[in-house]
């Protein structure tokens, strides 16, 4: 039904699409979360790369567009407000004004987008297949979905499959400064992310305990529990369990909690964006997988990402109808410390 106005909307609109054979107007289409957003930072610089006198503008949403403030690689940002439709439609004269001729579709959530996007005029659209909410056939230049790291598909989409895989942000010094009013001196730092968007993605809490208490006993450790707002509560528990413990979930924009993790000697995560920000910022990370499958969202091409992984147990995964994730259950605390000690001692 909801595809079905969008046809009609597009009936409605405007028909003429954009093209030039000059430097190319180029739009990135990223309105998803943390992960998501960093995902496509290698593929914008690779894009610049391979276009360097072209006008390269974002799409995003609003953690996006943190997540890309300052990136050298782009000339302009617009963001996705809620509601989404009624934001896009707010953007649409703009969008068509700018002319873009390339649209590349990284990842969307909003389901008004595409269309959107196929308004705006580009008279090329390239996008990954069976991910668009029954919209494919609005991309002009659809690719096959194949097994891919989630970087080496944004990679592929722009034509750039050879370019580094490096995840960048860019921190003002304000940013940075801003971090070190937040750290304590202690002989060894460790962030610690107990939350997860997805519930069937998160370790058990009192893992975490578990885990943390060890390493503040065994390490002299000083742990910092992060999260957002919606996680601040289970974060505090948690730190009210584990000696010296610090939450600071809720408390730091997410650029200068970037800045902190950065800090720290090493950070213990589920499969979740500040994952993916850790690795972005050369952390040393240990992520904690079961359901999902790291060679798809883990860490890619990089040195200082490492997996504590248990098969799944439902085949196939139930996902977001998950109540209890039993499969995270089979990571004890005891096998993530053997991981984590053994990488410290040596």
């Amino acid at each position: 039904m909801k595809n079905t106005l969008f046809k009609l909307l597009l009936a409605l609109g405007p028909k003429k699409k954009f093209q030039r054979k000059d430097a190319p107007r180029l739009l990135v289409v990223s309105t998803t979360g943390l992960g998501d957003s960093l995902w496509g930072t290698p593929a914008v610089k690779a894009l610049r790369k391979k276009y360097p006198e072209s006008h390269i503008a974002l799409l995003t949403s609003p953690i996006g567009e943190q997540l890309f403030r300052n990136n050298p690689q782009l000339d302009e940002i617009f963001v996705v407000k809620n509601p989404a439709l009624f934001s896009l439609l707010k953007l649409l004269p703009t969008l068509r004004k700018r002319a873009f001729d390339t649209a590349y579709i990284f990842h969307l959530s909003q389901r008004p987008v595409l269309p959107i996007i196929s308004l705006a005029g580009p008279s090329k659209i390239i996008g990954t297949e069976g991910m668009n909410k029954g919209l494919d056939h609005l991309l002009t230049n659809p690719i096959k979905q194949t097994p891919l790291h989630e970087i080496e598909r944004r990679l592929k989409i722009v034509g750039c499959e050879n370019a580094s895989a490096k995840m960048e942000l860019f921190l003002t010094e304000e940013e940075n400064n801003a971090s070190f009013n937040h750290l304590v001196k202690a002989p060894l730092l460790i962030g610690m992310h107990p939350g997860a968007k997805d519930k069937f993605k998160q370790w058990n809490p009192k893992y975490f305990v578990e885990l943390g208490r060890k390493l503040a006993k065994e390490h002299g450790a000083t742990l910092f529990i992060t999260g957002d707002n919606s996680e601040a509560s289970l974060a505090e528990e948690i730190a009210s369990h584990i000696p010296r413990a610090i939450s600071i979930a809720g408390k730091l924009p997410v650029r200068v909690a970037a800045a902190l993790i950065e800090k720290l000697d090493l950070f213990i995560t589920n499969d979740t964006g500040p994952m993916h920000l850790s690795f972005a910022m050369e952390t040393p990370t240990f992520a904690l997988f079961s359901p999902t499958d790291p060679s798809l969202c883990g860490p890619y091409k990089i040195n200082h990402g490492f997996v504590i992984q248990k098969p799944r147990t439902c085949n196939p995964c139930i996902r977001k109808k998950c109540v209890s994730p039993f499969c995270m259950e089979q990571i004890s605390s005891s096998m993530a410390y053997e991981v984590i000690d053994a990488y410290l001692r040596a």
